[in-house]
């Protein structure tokens, strides 16, 4: 069952980082995105910590064609996630490479809507530190 302050956090992030991401032409609805380029697929999942209170940003990128699974499934660019990709293949907002952590998101002293913002607001810039630079 999902606590109320992680349906709190995914609210605020769908209020103000989906739109972000949206104006940097990302489609697709949440935890997951894709932002399709001439060259490749840029795509973009959100994924909470199972015990909660914290979340990761996965990023890596696809063929602009799609992909096949090892086992031999195509995937259009429409429907392609971040978990549809290799795990070696992924990083984590804010890391250079696979083997680097990246930066967890903690809401889980959040009590006010400041809080949530201020989560937010780390996301928003890590995303103009990394893949919007």
């Amino acid at each position: 069952m999902i606590s109320q302050q992680r349906k709190d956090m995914i609210a605020f992030l769908k209020r103000e980082v989906v739109p972000y991401l949206r104006s940097h032409q990302f489609q697709g609805s949440f935890p997951h995105f894709r932002r399709m380029q001439s060259d490749r697929i840029d795509l973009v999942t959100f994924q909470f910590n199972r015990h909660g209170g914290s979340f990761i940003v996965v990023l890596t990128q696809a063929p602009p064609t799609g992909f096949q699974t090892y086992w031999g499934e195509q995937i259009s660019p429409q429907k392609m996630t971040a978990h549809d990709i290799d795990v070696d293949a992924r990083r984590r907002l804010g890391s250079h490479s696979p083997d680097e952590d990246g930066i967890w998101f903690f809401y889980e002293s959040a009590q006010s809507d400041q809080d949530y913002l201020r989560v937010v607001q780390q996301v928003i810039a890590s995303f103009e530190q990394d893949i919007l630079r």
